[in-house]
């Protein structure tokens, strides 16, 4: 019995140094591959737009939001995009092809400039003990599937003669579905326990390739379990000791506000500021995003957002692009599944989106993310 204890207490503290030496190393890595960020700070306001920011600020519940939060939040979007990226790639080739450690490294590297942004920010327990806990489950699940497909799934393709199996397309419709799920909504909500039933529901292939269909139910059908139970005891735990996640932004404008937000989604005007503009509510995340491109299209001029004059963005675009006059790039590089294209992330100030955004659209940069607040 004593040695049975000792065992089990072997394995908890070995399980405890992994879980230590993750962060440690991956930040490491990351802070030794990227350089300084000194965050600009805008423009200052005028004494009339302080003002009115400050009475926006007290009179609107929800109106400001921590400045660091545009940079923190964007780790989180690099699961996402890391997501995005495998399901774009599964959908034409094995996923032995998808450079999991590319991703990983990538992760640590994005969660690295984050915290040199924000060198000057108060520290955020909340915000970084949850990148934490996503960047060890990123790293873990990616390192445990680039083992496992690079050996049992080498076998059962090569039983299959290196075609895919319905499981291999099921997997594939799953992991764009995923994808798209993540724009808007966090993983853990994500109904895992559902896609394993899906997968057992799927029609095995016939004669060798069988092996490859089996196999794909019960390594992934046991993945979507562990996923699943990870996912409910993450959400119990966020349930207990922290608020929901405020699901709206405001904004203040200038121009014709109420033409140019009439019809979309989700959306209303707050308070008439005569000459200095309105303020709206919208919803965060990716609609948010989507919106931009189009209020700027109908005449709009960005004052703050989140009750903050200073924004991180990132697009992406098959050619390296000039960052625009008064912006400040942050990185640049090509993304680990598909060499062709290339993710640049700037920080902007908010006034000045009217005039960037277009000018890098010119270039040939498409908007992917305006984070997050």
């Amino acid at each position: 019995m004593l040695a049975w204890i000792r065992r089990l207490l072997a394995i908890l503290v070995t399980i405890l140094a992994i879980i230590v030496a993750i962060p440690l190393a991956g930040l490491g890595y990351g802070y030794l591959t990227t350089e300084p960020v000194t965050v600009a700070p805008p423009a200052p306001a005028s004494d009339s737009a302080a003002r009115i920011s400050a009475r926006l600020g007290s009179e609107i519940a929800g109106y400001k939001r921590p400045e660091v939060s545009t940079f923190l939040t964007y780790p989180e979007w690099a699961i996402v995009y890391a997501a995005r990226e495998y399901a774009g790639l599964v959908a034409d080739a094995s996923p032995r092809a998808f450079p999991y450690w590319a991703y990983i490294g990538r992760f640590w590297r994005d969660y690295a400039l984050m915290v040199r942004a924000t060198a000057d920010y108060g520290f955020n327990v909340q915000n970084h003990l949850m990148l934490m806990v996503i960047g060890i489950s990123h790293t873990v699940e990616h390192a445990v599937q680039w083992s496992y497909e690079n050996t049992v799934g080498w076998l059962t393709e090569l039983t299959a003669m290196f075609q895919p199996v319905p499981e291999d397309t099921y997997q594939t419709a799953v992991s764009a579905e995923y994808a798209a799920f993540l724009d808007q909504v966090p993983w853990y909500r994500f109904p895992y326990g559902e896609k394993r039933a899906g997968l057992w529901d799927t029609g095995p292939a016939s004669g060798f390739a069988a092996i490859r269909s089996w196999e794909r139910k019960l390594g992934f059908g046991l993945a979507y379990s562990i996923k699943q139970g990870y996912a409910d005891l993450i959400k119990s735990g966020l349930d207990a000791t922290s608020e929901a996640a405020h699901l709206d932004i405001h904004v203040w404008a200038q121009g014709a506000v109420a033409a140019a937000i009439a019809g979309e989604p989700d959306t209303e005007l707050v308070e008439e500021i005569g000459a200095d503009g309105a303020v709206f509510v919208t919803r965060r995340y990716q609609v948010f995003t989507d919106m931009i491109p189009r209020l700027i299209e109908r005449g709009m001029r960005f004052v703050e957002i989140g009750g903050n004059r200073i924004i991180f963005l990132t697009l992406t675009a098959d050619e390296e692009i000039a960052a625009p006059e008064g912006t400040q790039a942050v990185f640049d590089y090509a993304l680990p599944a598909d060499r062709s294209m290339r993710r640049i992330g700037l920080i902007v100030p908010v006034g000045e989106l009217h005039t960037a955004l277009p000018e890098l659209t010119r270039a040939g940069a498409v908007l992917e993310h305006v984070y997050d607040y």
